[in-house]
């Protein structure tokens, strides 16, 4: 690992390039933490602003969908948590909102990337960014906990267990990643996605899905996985697939994978 790739995350070259109001504002940077979803939380439970970003260089029990480990190796990438006060129908609009920002800060660094329902931004075939989004309602209204990481600097091929399934921005594009400008741009196309009417933000998932049109398999939350083929996204997030017998469905919670073109 080069000096360039582990140098400190500077918040003053992060606030330099922020063009937002609210989001990425108040900024809580960590060198480490077990979460910065967990730090969030008691960020949000003391009072915490709209638009907090909680970051942190190394997250030593990070987690993922379905309670899965989330692999986060010091000064190399971006794990981050958002705290979001806002009208409870924006909050149902979250899941679409948030990975098309990161798509869209990743595709401004040079990569296209696409994203896998629900939430996940590939590369080809390989993923790139994760996101897991926690909400409550308080007293004082809704607040929304998304917790994101991207692959920046790091290397997933020097894991074995990440080596055919994951990438990094600096892997694809074969130069070091400033990822003060990166988060910045994720907190710059975020912010107006928020106000953006629910239609602009479903046509847009769907132009940046990777799985429409393809045949997939579906791991349900409970019961056995079936091969169908997505035809297409919900204005609700949903994603509507079609099963072997022409049965159509639309399911909003589910683990899906891409089946090899044929």
């Amino acid at each position: 690992m080069d000096a360039a790739a582990s140098r400190s995350f500077s918040p003053v070259e992060f606030q330099q390039a922020l063009q937002t109001v609210a989001v990425g504002r108040y900024l809580v940077h960590r060198s480490s933490t077990e979460s910065t979803m967990a730090l969030a939380r008691r960020e949000a439970d003391e009072g915490a602003p709209h638009g907090t970003l909680v970051l942190a260089e190394e997250q030593t029990a990070g987690r993922g969908r379905r309670g899965r480990s989330f692999f986060s190796p010091p000064g190399e990438n971006l794990y981050f948590t958002l705290v979001l006060r806002l009208p409870v129908e924006v909050h149902s609009h979250l899941p679409i909102a948030i990975p098309v920002a990161i798509c869209e800060a990743v595709a401004a660094e040079g990569v296209a990337a696409r994203i896998k329902w629900p939430n996940d931004i590939w590369v080809a075939e390989r993923k790139v960014s994760g996101m897991l989004v926690d909400a409550e309602l308080t007293p004082e209204g809704a607040v929304a906990m998304p917790g994101i990481g991207i692959n920046v600097n790091g290397d997933p091929a020097l894991n074995p267990e990440l080596r055919d399934i994951a990438t990094s921005l600096a892997r694809e594009l074969g130069r070091h990643v400033e990822r003060e400008r990166l988060l910045a741009r994720v907190c710059n196309r975020l912010e107006p996605l928020l106000t953006a009417s629910p239609e602009r933000l479903v046509e847009r998932y769907r132009e940046l899905s990777m799985v429409i049109g393809r045949n997939i398999t579906v791991q349900p939350l409970s019961g056995a996985a079936y091969d169908a083929t997505a035809t297409g996204i919900e204005p609700d997030g949903s994603l509507r697939i079609t099963r072997p017998n022409g049965e159509v469905e639309c399911i909003l919670a589910a683990d899906v994978s891409i089946r090899p073109r044929i």
